[in-house]
């Protein structure tokens, strides 16, 4: 789910202007929209994104480990970003599961217009042939 800068960094812990230092503009043109809501302009981060951001953060604190950080938090966020990446993985198999069943609709279609398509030109050709029969000379 996309997030405003603010709800990224209430959840990592950080102040805002720690998340805007992240956003490089290739960042921001990959993974960041403007979005207009009660007259004023947010940045929202895509899934992407803030995964991508989630991931730096947690890697950081794990290089870098504060006096007040224990090994219990880096393996909180650890678990926390597995689970993240399960939920992922899930979305991704479900979203590919349907786009199979929409290729195997599509595919259903397609056999059917080319069965049409035949048929319509067996007709034609039959037609055509009725036509001439008719316009020939009867002997």
């Amino acid at each position: 789910m996309s997030k405003t800068i603010k709800e990224l960094a209430n959840e990592l812990g950080i102040s805002k202007q720690a998340v805007s230092k992240k956003l490089t503009a290739n960042f921001r043109a990959n993974h960041v929209t403007t979005v207009t809501t009660n007259g004023r302009q947010q940045l929202v981060i895509d899934d992407d994104g803030v995964f991508a951001l989630k991931a730096q953060y947690i890697a950081n604190r794990n290089q870098h480990p504060t006096a007040n950080q224990s090994t219990t938090n880096v393996v909180d966020n650890n678990v926390n970003l597995i689970d993240e990446l399960k939920n992922r993985i899930l979305a991704q198999e479900n979203e590919l599961s349907q786009k199979n069943k929409q290729i195997l609709a599509k595919d259903t279609q397609l056999e059917n217009m080319q069965k049409l398509l035949d048929q319509s030109q067996q007709l034609q050709l039959m037609a055509e042939n009725k036509l001439k029969k008719l316009e020939a000379p009867h002997n």
